[in-house]
């Protein structure tokens, strides 16, 4: 844990925010009514419309194994193929977005996508035959697509390096609620509505998760402020808009980068496009991105117990109540070691019942490295958004399509339970994630050195210039020369 906090602290700077406290330390009354108020409002959409994707993205393994497999006739690997089409619109949709909220308000891009696929979800109510699944899941991909890493931006947009990482905390923990909630809703659907009117469980839950997203969107158009220079939010006065511009100038991160042609060339020469796209790609691969789904075919299958319809869905979301909690605790290193002890135990397979849960909980215990990778490209590409935008967005639609092929290939639901290749794969890969970080932590050091000396030869030239006349020889601009020598 000691080197994930070395690597926050330097992106930090000296002052290392308190664990607990949520605003960091010597933050003004003035600052602090300024941040509950962006907080409120920014965090409620972003939350709120990730919960939502989450929760339309969950609905298709609480639907399969609530009846929409056999009435849809998918006996092979169709699930699969769906998941694969929904990551497939993601990356497509995520480059393109992330890009365009640079230069269109963010305010009218992400509400607006989300109330399309909101109207998506609402549509899976009606079909009929697996080939209508396929067309709608991959538009709710391309659509989806853009809120996970148009929310990142945005909250990169307002956040200091000291308040970023408990926001995305927050943002990310909206994920496995909306999972968590996905299988509760399926739940009181099956008691409740089973056969209403005709109507299968499976299709009145995406009536209703429709329903949610969409008046989640609604929310959106009327309250997310964009981003600080370009927000006109009715509850923020004038001066309040200024300092939130001001704020991140303070920490020489004031978004620079014009939206023209020359983006390319910015984005292909950074180091952050590389080394933090290999590593998001790395935390795709863990066990966590199949959880949910391997849980409970584990339970459908586990004939010796034989577990209820309700206990499927239900049991399975203790991995999202474990992921929020370990979110909050942000203790990345013993978060890396718990994954590794859950995927071998997974990969062992021969193993009593109580060990077999947790180490289910164990190998799905992504969350907590999401919040911090996020927050760490954020930090590293701050001072160009064209950079940090689409560094973000190729993070992420370069981690879906590994998700993708890891899935199609690796967990193929015609493997269940045991997924012999699928657990070796992701502890294979789980081990070079832990390699990985210490490559970004090295970039980062480096960089940060360049920085200094740079800095340090601009404070040489200006002493010698204005105290020693540009003559080294003078003693007075030796001594102030010295002294910055010496500090660096």
């Amino acid at each position: 844990m000691g080197f994930f906090q070395d690597a926050l602290k330097s992106s930090y700077g000296d002052e290392k925010p308190a664990f607990f406290w949520w605003y960091p330390h010597g933050t003004s009354a003035k600052e602090k009514k300024l941040l509950t108020k962006i907080d409120f409002f920014i965090l409620t959409y972003c939350c709120l419309g990730y919960f939502a994707k989450w929760l339309d993205q969950a609905n298709l393994s609480n639907a399969y194994v609530s009846g929409m497999k056999e009435d849809l006739n998918m006996l092979g690997n169709e699930y699969n193929l769906a998941n694969t089409l929904l990551n497939v619109g993601s990356i497509l949709g995520g480059i393109p977005s992330n890009l365009l909220i640079t230069w269109v308000p963010p305010r009218y891009v992400l509400p607006a996508c989300e109330i399309a696929w909101g109207l998506i979800t609402l549509g899976t109510f009606k079909i009929t035959s697996v080939k209508q699944l396929y067309v709608l899941r991959f538009f709710l991909g391309v659509l989806e697509g853009t809120s996970f890493v148009g929310i990142q931006y945005v909250l990169g947009s307002w956040y200091k390096r000291t308040e970023l990482g408990k926001r995305t905390a927050i943002f990310a923990n909206s994920a496995y609620v909306g999972t968590a909630f996905g299988g509760y809703i399926f739940s009181a659907v099956l008691a409740t509505m089973n056969g209403y009117r005709g109507v299968a469980a499976w299709r009145w839950a995406f009536v209703i998760d429709g329903i949610i997203t969409i008046v989640i969107g609604i929310y959106g158009l009327a309250f997310f402020p964009d981003t600080p220079e370009k927000t006109t939010a009715f509850y923020l006065s004038q001066e309040e808009r200024q300092r939130c511009v001001e704020r991140l100038v303070e920490e020489d991160r004031q978004p620079v980068g014009s939206f023209s042609w020359n983006v390319v060339t910015r984005i292909f020469t950074s180091w952050q496009f590389y080394v933090l796209t290999i590593l998001w790609c790395f935390w795709e691969t863990t066990v966590g991105k199949v959880g949910n789904t391997v849980f409970q075919l584990f339970l459908k299958y586990d004939t010796k117990h034989k577990w209820s319809l309700y206990d499927i869905n239900n049991i399975p979301t203790a991995i999202n109540g474990f992921n929020i909690i370990m979110v909050m605790l942000a203790a990345a290193c013993f978060n890396l070691s718990i994954q590794l002890f859950g995927t071998i135990c997974l990969v062992a397979w021969k193993i009593p019942l109580g060990l077999h849960i947790v180490a289910y909980l164990f190998a799905a215990c992504d969350g907590p490295l999401s919040p911090l990778y996020m927050a760490w490209a954020n930090i590293l590409c701050g001072q160009d958004k064209q950079v940090r935008a689409m560094t973000l967005a190729i993070m992420n639609a370069f981690g879906n399509a590994t998700t993708t092929i890891i899935q199609q290939f690796a967990y193929p639901v015609t493997s269940a339970p045991e997924y012999r290749v699928g657990f070796r794969t992701s502890l294979g890969l789980v081990c070079g994630m832990v390699c990985w970080v210490f490559v970004v932590r090295y970039c980062e050091w480096r960089t940060q050195r360049g920085k200094l000396v740079l800095d340090g030869e601009d404070a040489v030239t200006y002493i010698q210039e204005e105290v020693g006349g540009g003559v080294v020889g003078d003693k007075t601009g030796r001594a102030a020369i010295t002294g910055v020598k010496s500090d660096l």
